[in-house]
């Protein structure tokens, strides 16, 4: 026993000794080799490095297996040069690894800012072809010489909101061309051209200052016929005489087309608001306002006991309710004042929706301050009657299918909205509600369809109005 013990031990450590020490130089070798190659090669191919990487571990893996039956020491050896060799290929190649991170962490913003940039030009696209919000550069239209100061002061005060109102603005650009006219001298025989050749830059001027819009452009119309009619008159051969008819045209159409014209709408309106009744109203027209003031008048005069009531719907950024609920509690008219996003808690006791118009386009659709839209639509859901206020000089003979192919941006500013770079505001003045939300237009002709706005149009051409 004592002799047979001791050979197994003595063959079993000569077989294990060579394979050890084979296992121990093909760990090693592959260990250097993988660390030498991941030094020497850094700029390599990831792929390479994880292939010397593997190979160190197969061989370390198959050194191991060999030397099963030898000694602790051996062993222990031999999984160190193979996690060596591991550890050198896998720390190059996360190395590599972590390089091609960071590189794609940094164009990451990039990439983010490249596709943020082009969301903001693709939403500025949407409306570039919008007339913007404009303060005139008096200075420089002074210097050109082609700008009357009048026409200039009066450009100031539409692009700064200081005048605002379809009719207001009508009426100052009128009063300001009347200065214009004043001041013009030419032979008369040649008024009826050199005359609007005068004025040509000057609306032009106004027009970057703030959009003339339908109204705008019919009065426009109408004083440029006028002046021609006047200029080709051969019985008329004084300057002076050409001149008071002109002046006295531009008289007769603020008169007629707008003072007149209110008077009558207010008549007809005001018969359609009865006692108890509760109105909505939006933003602020010059016109409702006053058809309100006079119903309300009337009503005192008639001693009603249960009068009328009035709920002024408003939104941001203008918030021009606010001044006609002003108007109106200074006159003990009783008065709500909402945002238009509770609207649709007010209409079911409302009894009618009164708006105020911008123009009104040849299809019938009512052009008028963003939120007038939303308003209709709810108030025909809840079947109320909506009565639009509309001078006929605002009537347009054009179609417009949406919003968006002819608006006007506002002041971006008064939002206030904070500042990002990927962000960008936009501040639509008005919207276009479709025909079929507007029970009737009240005109100085009387109540009308809105179907009917081609025919009173052509009716008007025809009478040299």
């Amino acid at each position: 026993m004592s002799e047979t013990t001791p050979q197994p031990k003595a063959t079993t450590s000569k077989s294990a000794q060579p394979v050890k020490a084979a296992s121990k130089d093909k760990s090693a070798a592959a260990a250097s080799g993988t660390g030498a190659d991941t030094k020497g090669k850094s700029a390599k191919d990831l792929k390479k490095e994880k292939r010397a990487a593997a190979v160190a571990a197969r061989s370390g893996d198959a050194g191991a297996g060999q030397s099963q039956g030898g000694e602790t020491s051996g062993a222990g050896q031999k999984d160190k040069g193979a996690r060596d060799g591991q550890g050198k290929g896998s720390g190059s190649s996360a190395k590599q690894a972590g390089k091609g991170t960071s590189s794609t962490s940094a164009s990451a913003p990039t990439a983010g800012n490249a596709t943020a940039n082009l969301r903001l030009q693709t939403q500025n696209q949407l409306f570039s072809h919008l007339p913007t919000y404009k303060l005139p550069d008096s200075a420089e239209a002074l210097i050109s010489g082609k700008i009357h100061p009048i026409i200039i002061r009066y450009g100031i005060l539409i692009a700064s909101g200081q005048i605002r109102g379809v009719n207001a603005r009508t009426i100052g650009l009128m009063a300001a061309f009347k200065e214009v006219i004043k001041g013009f001298s030419c032979p008369p025989e040649e008024l009826h051209r050199l005359l609007p050749a005068h004025l040509s830059p000057m609306i032009a001027f106004l027009d970057q200052c703030r959009p003339k819009g339908v109204a705008g452009g019919n009065a426009i119309r109408h004083l440029k016929s006028e002046i021609n009619r006047i200029g080709t008159d051969k019985r008329i051969t004084e300057e002076a005489e050409q001149k008071d008819l002109i002046l006295n045209a531009i008289d007769e159409f603020v008169r007629d087309r707008i003072e007149l014209a209110d008077e009558v709408i207010c008549t007809t309106a005001v018969e359609k608001i009865k006692p108890g009744d509760t109105i909505v109203t939006f933003a602020r027209s010059s016109l409702v306002e006053r058809v309100l003031l006079e119903a309300w008048a009337s009503m005192q005069e008639e001693d009603a006991s249960n009068k009328f009531n009035v709920v002024v719907v408003d939104s941001r950024p203008l918030c021009e309710g606010k001044q006609l609920l002003s108007v109106l509690t200074s006159h003990g008219i009783p008065t709500t004042y909402t945002i238009l996003s509770s609207l649709a808690s007010i209409l079911p006791r409302t009894s009618l929706v009164l708006l105020g118009t911008a123009a009104l386009l040849s299809d019938g659709a009512l052009y008028s301050r963003a939120g007038t839209a939303v308003l209709a639509m709810l108030a025909k859901e809840s079947k109320i009657p909506v009565v639009a206020c509309c001078e006929t000089y605002k009537f347009g003979d054009k179609i417009v299918l949406d919003a968006v192919t002819g608006n006007e941006l506002g002041d971006a500013s008064m939002l206030a909205v904070g500042k990002d770079a990927n962000l960008s505001p936009v501040h639509l003045l008005y919207d276009l509600t479709p025909p079929n939300l507007v029970t009737a237009v009240c005109t100085e002709v009387g109540l009308i369809p809105p179907s009917s706005v081609p025919t009173v149009i052509t009716k008007g051409d025809a009478a040299g109005l």
